[in-house]
This record gives C-alpha cells, sequence and structure tokens, in this order.
C-alpha cells in the first residue's frame, strides 16, 4: 500500500472545478480507495490509501485526473503527444552487470512554483517505495537541462574514481564514500554492495548527474522553482518496469503543463525512444456480465469506460474495443476492465443473487489423495517439509552434477538475485539444502516433502507437476532402506511398480533406478552421489525417492473401478 497525501485545493486545481472534501472523498471511496480527512482546516489535507500497482495513482495530478473522468468534468479521449527529439543517451556495456536499463525522456517549458516542485518530489519518491520495490526495480533522476551537455553516457566506474558532490553536500565525495556518510548512501548501499563498478549518468563535459539508484549531484540534480526544461531518467534491470515509470512520469508532468520530447537512449544492440500512445484493447461485454452479474448492453458500457478513462473505438458484436491510456500499466488481463467498469457502474448498484444452485463443498478426489499420503508418510515418521518453487540453477543444476539447456526449466527473467533465478524442476536439491541446515541435529533425519514442481513441455506452456520427495540421512542409511519406505507405501496405496536399474548424474552407479507404474517411468530412486553430497555440504549418506503423484492417483482409480 502507498499513502499519498493531497490538499482539497490541489486536487481542484488539477480537476478544474471546486469540489467539497466530502465530493472527493466519496468519489476516491467508489474509485476503491481508502480516505481520512487528516486536518480540520479550510484547505483539508487527504490521506489516501492506493494499492500498489495503480502507478498512475500515486499524485495528486494523477487522482485528479481519476475523479476528473469519473465524475465526468471531462469525457474528451485520452492522448498525449511528445515530440520526437535530438538529443541522446549512450548505454556503456560497463553496466550490464550492476543496473543494466535505463529510459530517459525530456519535458520542456514546465512552470515549477513551491507547490508542484513538491508534488515531483513526492511523485518520486512514492514511484520509488512502490513500484521501484525501494528503488531496487526502479529508481528515478530529474534534473534542470540547462545545466547538462549532451550526449550523456550511462557507464559504471570504479568506486574511487567516482567523484562529485552529492546532493545535499557542499564537499565532493568518491563513491565509496558517498555510501558510507551520506544518508541516502547509507540507506541504499545494499543495492551497490558486492559490485566491483558503480554506474553514473555523466553529461558531454564530464560532470556526474547522478550515481543511480543512490544520489543526484548537487551542481546537476537540483531541481529549483520557476519556468524551465526537466530532463528525467529512469534506471533499474528490466526496460519494460522502466518504461511504465517514465510513461507515469511523463504524463503527470504533461498534466502539470508541460511538454514531452522523446530522448534516444542507444543500447550497444538497440535504440529505446519513450512512445506515449495508447494501445489497443478488446472487452467481451458478455464476460462482463457474468463476472459482476449485471445486464449491460455493449452501448451501455460505453459511458461506463469513458469514467474509467478509457477510449471506446468501435463495437463489435458483444465486444468493445478501446484504447488505454499509456499510463495504465495495471491493465493486465480482461478482469483488470470488467472491474474499472463494475466501479463505474457502482458496485452498490449491483445486486446481490443467490444461485439458483444446491452444492455441498469437499476436497477433489486428487487432493484427497495427496492428503492420504501426507497422513501414510507421517505415519511411518518421516517429518513433512515445505521448500520453496522458486530456486536457483546452481542448487538444481550444477550441485547436483547436471547440466542445463535454455528451455529446460522456467526461468526468472532480469532476475536481480541469483538465488532465485528459476522456478524448480525436482524437490530433491531443495531437501539436500535443508538436510545441511540441519546437519547439526540428531541422525538419521527422515524428511518428505508433496509439492509441486514446473515441467517445461515442448511446443506449450510449461506444467505443473504435484511430486512427493523423500529422503534419507544418516551415517547407516542405503538404498534398502529408502526401498523400503517406498514398498511400504505403495502397499498402503495399492499401486503395482517395479524399479529397473537406470543410470542418473546425481545417484551412485548401481544403486540407482527408475519406478516403474504401469510401464511408464514416474519417478527415480536411489543412494545420492558422494560429490552432490559434498556440494551441498553433507557428511552423511542420503537416500531418496521422487515420484510424480498424478500416474499414482490415475493408477490407483483405474485399480478401485
Amino acid at each position: 500500500m502507498v499513502y499519498v497525501f493531497a490538499r482539497v485545493s490541489t486536487l481542484n486545481k488539477y480537476i478544474g472545478k471546486r469540489l467539497t472534501s466530502q465530493q472527493l472523498q466519496a468519489a476516491l471511496m467508489d474509485l476503491g480507495m481508502d480516505i481520512k480527512d487528516v486536518s480540520g482546516d479550510k484547505d483539508p489535507e487527504l490521506k489516501i490509501e492506493i494499492t500498489a500497482e495503480k502507478l498512475d495513482l500515486v499524485s495528486a495530478v494523477g487522482l485528479a485526473r481519476a475523479i476528473k473522468y469519473y465524475l465526468g468534468v471531462d469525457d474528451k479521449p485520452i492522448r498525449y503527444e511528445i515530440v520526437r527529439g535530438k538529443l541522446a543517451v549512450k548505454v556503456d556495456k560497463s553496466v550490464s552487470r550492476v543496473r543494466p536499463r535505463t529510459a530517459a525522456a525530456i519535458i520542456r517549458g514546465l512552470n515549477v512554483d513551491a507547490e508542484s516542485l513538491q508534488e515531483i518530489i513526492s511523485l518520486q519518491e512514492k514511484m520509488h517505495e512502490s513500484f521501484g520495490r525501494r528503488r531496487k526495480k526502479a529508481a528515478i533522476g530529474i534534473y534542470p537541462l540547462e545545466r547538462i551537455k549532451f550526449p550523456i553516457k550511462y557507464r559504471a566506474e570504479l568506486p574511487d574514481k567516482i567523484m562529485f558532490t552529492p546532493l545535499g553536500f557542499s564537499e565532493v565525495m568518491s563513491g565509496v564514500e558517498i555510501l558510507q556518510k551520506h544518508e541516502k548512501g547509507r540507506e541504499f548501499a545494499h543495492l551497490l554492495r558486492g559490485h566491483e563498478r558503480y554506474p553514473i549518468f555523466e553529461d558531454a563535459e564530464g560532470k556526474v548527474l547522478s550515481m543511480p539508484p543512490i544520489i543526484n549531484s548537487e551542481e546537476v540534480g537540483h531541481v529549483h522553482e520557476g519556468r524551465q526544461d526537466l530532463f528525467i531518467e529512469c534506471s533499474g534491470h528490466n526496460l519494460t518496469h522502466l518504461d511504465n515509470v517514465l510513461k507515469v512520469v511523463v504524463t503527470t508532468l504533461i498534466e502539470m503543463g508541460g511538454r514531452a520530447e522523446s530522448v534516444a537512449v542507444e543500447y550497444p544492440d538497440e535504440t529505446y525512444r519513450l512512445d506515449l500512445s495508447n494501445y489497443t484493447d478488446e472487452i467481451d461485454i458478455g464476460f462482463v456480465n457474468r463476472l459482476i452479474g449485471i445486464n449491460l448492453k455493449p452501448k451501455e458500457a460505453l459511458p461506463l469506460l469513458t469514467k474509467m478513462m478509457y477510449n471506446p473505438v468501435k463495437i463489435v458484436g458483444s465486444k468493445v474495443q478501446v484504447e488505454v491510456p499509456p499510463f495504465r500499466s495495471d491493465v493486465w488481463h480482461d478482469v483488470d476492465i470488467a472491474d474499472d467498469i463494475a466501479r463505474a457502474y457502482g458496485y452498490n448498484n449491483i445486486a446481490p443473487k443467490y444461485p439458483n444452485i444446491s452444492s455441498v463443498g469437499g476436497h477433489l478426489p486428487f487432493s484427497q489423495f495427496r492428503e492420504a499420503v501426507c497422513w501414510q508418510m507421517g505415519g511411518m515418521g518421516f517429518q513433512e517439509l515445505y521448500t520453496y518453487m522458486l530456486t536457483s540453477t546452481d542448487t538444481q543444476y550444477r550441485k547436483m552434477g547436471l547440466s542445463h539447456e535454455d528451455g529446460a526449466y522456467v526461468r526468472i527473467l532480469n532476475s536481480a538475485e541469483q538465488g532465485t533465478n528459476s522456478v524448480r524442476t525436482m524437490i530433491l536439491p531443495e531437501h539436500l539444502v535443508s538436510l545441511n541446515i540441519n546437519r547439526k541435529n540428531k541422525y538419521p533425519q527422515r524428511v518428505f516433502e508433496v509439492g509441486m514442481v514446473v515441467r517445461p513441455k515442448d511446443g506449450a506452456h510449461p506444467e505443473n507437476e504435484w511430486r512427493l520427495s523423500t529422503s534419507i540421512a544418516g551415517p547407516r542409511t542405503n538404498y534398502t532402506k529408502i526401498k523400503e519406505t517406498l514398498d511400504t507405501l505403495m502397499g498402503i496405496l495399492g499401486v503395482e511398480y517395479e524399479v529397473k536399474p537406470a543410470s542418473h548424474g546425481f545417484l551412485i552407479a548401481g544403486r540407482a533406478g527408475d519406478i516403474i507404474v504401469g510401464g511408464k517411468p514416474v519417478g527415480f530412486i536411489g543412494e545420492v552421489h558422494p560429490q552432490v553430497l559434498d556440494a551441498f555440504g553433507l557428511l552423511v549418506p542420503v537416500a531418496s525417492f521422487e515420484i510424480g503423484l498424478k500416474p499414482l492417483f490415475s493408477h490407483k482409480e483405474k485399480r478401485d473401478a
């Protein structure tokens, strides 16, 4: 959640109409926000709670824009102009290891007074705290254009060689000193910790604009009051995220009276320019009616869409094509548009109806089967584990002595932390991590987990697969002990199976096999290879099996039919 503080007079200024505090609060509540009046003077200040995905609402300007359309003060299609500029930011490949992406734009002719300056600073900080994840995903820099000589270079430099006066200071500091002495440096030092070089923006004369995501320079990065042009940059790890942030900032400044100009951000392999065009989406009003429980005709949905800042383009059957403003990065699915239609229609106007059905809730058969497996494993003296699905290729592959190719697992794109750069394809490696953490405890240790793995499929979406993984760790652990466990479980479940010798790199040759049910391999069993144990820091033998639960459930259903 993000809290925005806005004066009634400020909201009215950007709405273009004089509304009372009560009218504003009613509109904001209808739009799904929680509001408190935190002052009782003639110009009340409102404290407004915004959900983090609503980037466009984290400023008084954005809130006023939403209220203006919701109350029908304005109903013109939202479209923003941006001039194609000639200025450029050159991105050096040296930033690829620390903070590889940036997006930039220019705002011209903005009249900045004390109130609007505070609004700009507040917008910047709210974006940092919410979508920027405290500057990890996105950090925003705003600078007076008159003090900068283009082209600007975005590059990485050794911390000791970075020299500039940080904002709010009067002395020149190195990159290391800024992280040690500056308040913002100490607060956000963890974002650069472990990197040999730190990113900087530098103009054509060698003046440092900033060291993102920490601090701007006092010389170049201090926005003042008066009519001026501004250079805006966002830095982070994902260009799509930065583009979304920049669109919100730029469109907000346009609403404040500025004119937008694009900047060419030149990467070694591509060039980025900010585009403020609306994009087209389509919503099926039949789907909306079924989801919300109303009975709208497509034509009746048009004014509701306009109230929520969409631009209806045309009706095709039961579907309405709409233009979505560039700042609406929260519109991902038809459900998001349907929710906006419901807000414009008024949730209080939706009459609740009991469905004309009678049913009794209960577990699905497969859920009951999974629960039964857990009960049986617990009854055999095994302790249940819950490990994370997000993991690393280091844990899942390198330590297991396996190689992996692109596409063999589900990757997390642009992950800033290598400890969570993929989704697990096996549970066993996570158990070995857990056994390492608990190696000070008494042996033998007997653990199991019923959980999901994600398996990529050729030419199709990856599939979630429920598995049972079981391990025994101890000085006297061997293949016989884990095979006895598997025999007992399969006997209780009534599943016929066999084990065929097989080679798995992470298991000891000759003490490993595939578990076969219905003529098909459904899992593996064996003793973990000593090299794998060493990689995970384990000093005792470990024997394990891992098996898919769906094949066992299907086999049991056929037998019981």
